[in-house]
């Protein structure tokens, strides 16, 4: 029983945004081969890499996930905003409305 609950808790925190963002809506997309889903909360968004990456492809991940936040979003990221790591990139949003 232990073994199954640990189980589902280690899947239910792989694609599940920060308490933060509460209730937001998912978004899921590929953006250069990596499976990304973005999720959003008002001016809030952070974006979840999924999957294995090599060393040579890990440089240009937090540029990617950047680009899956604006993708998804519509909109631009305030400067300086950008915090986190090439597996869950969080930032807050600059939209023109």
């Amino acid at each position: 029983m232990r073994i199954l609950l640990v189980a589902l808790l280690a899947l239910a925190a792989c694609d599940s945004p920060s308490p933060m963002l509460g209730r937001a809506e998912p978004t899921r997309l590929t953006v250069d081969g990596h499976d990304i889903t973005v999720w959003r909360a008002g001016d809030r968004v952070e974006a979840i890499r999924h999957g294995f990456v090599r060393r040579d492809r890990m440089a240009d991940l937090r540029g990617t996930l950047m680009q899956a936040m604006r993708q998804a979003t519509g909109c631009d990221l305030r400067k300086d905003s950008v915090e986190g790591d090439i597996g869950v990139l969080r930032a807050r949003l600059d939209c023109d409305d």
